[in-house]
């Protein structure tokens, strides 16, 4: 009886087991990241665009998500924080555009009324669209990061694969599809630029994860998986973009 009293009495005093991120510090990650986007919005145009590369689009927030998918031990809880994650970052950034910076309103409509209105209904109508795109992206890529660091070595590296494919869509969609003729122009030289660093950034990140697990990885599998989930990419960002481009 003693010694089964001692057992509990370990057991009770054992810390708990780290399983990844905390509540607290997506919830900080998320508001620093809405705010960053948020900002790069408002930066003079050349400022802006360097910062809006590192935090306002498909790349920057997949990276968000699929870094914090990879630090949660957890394969059932991976994908839930990330996702929450990017809801914390995507309400904060467009909470900021309702009182800050009032970007919906002060138009006016043709025939001289008030376009507030209409302003604050596309604000709240694009806001439900990356809602509902971050609980996408979120899912996807907190699973794809827990998998890259926990699965065996090829379900690992065709992971590793997809995730470049997915996080580098925007950079090589938007460089299929820049207007190089008008390549002069300091407006498409710096989206040009923006979307030619995605590309090796998304390699970068993906391939620090990878080398970073503490069991083997097929590396013959990763690039092999890579170009084909490139494709991939592209098409669903060219979704994402035709969206954006109807109004929503």
């Amino acid at each position: 009886m003693a010694m089964v009293e001692t057992a509990t009495n370990v057991a009770e005093v054992e810390p708990p087991v780290a399983v990844g991120p905390s509540l607290r510090w997506v919830s900080v990650a998320g508001a620093l990241l809405g705010t960053l986007a948020f900002l790069g919005d408002e930066l003079p145009e050349g400022v802006g665009r360097i910062v809006l590369t590192l935090t306002s689009n498909g790349f920057a927030w997949g990276a968000a998500a699929l870094v914090t998918g990879y630090l949660v031990r957890r394969a059932r809880r991976a994908p839930v924080v990330a996702t929450g994650l990017l809801l914390v970052a995507t309400a904060v950034y467009y909470l900021l555009i309702l009182v800050v910076s009032r970007r919906w309103s002060g138009g006016y409509t043709e025939d001289g009324s008030s376009y507030d209105l209409y302003g604050l209904i596309s604000l709240v109508r694009a806001a439900g669209f990356w809602l509902g795109l971050a609980v996408g992206a979120g899912l996807v890529f907190g699973l794809l990061g827990h998998v890259v660091r926990n699965a065996s070595p090829g379900l690992s590296a065709a992971a590793a694969g997809l995730s470049y494919g997915l996080l580098a869509a925007e950079g090589m969609y938007g460089l299929a599809t820049a207007s190089w003729s008008m390549i002069d122009g300091p407006f498409v030289q710096a989206y040009v630029v923006s979307y030619a660093i995605q590309v090796p950034l998304a390699l970068a990140v993906v391939t620090v994860l990878a080398a970073r697990r503490s069991t083997p990885f097929a590396w013959a599998v990763y690039p092999a998986s890579a170009v084909c989930s490139a494709g991939l990419g592209i098409a669903l960002w060219s979704v994402v973009a035709s969206i954006r481009v109807s109004g929503f």
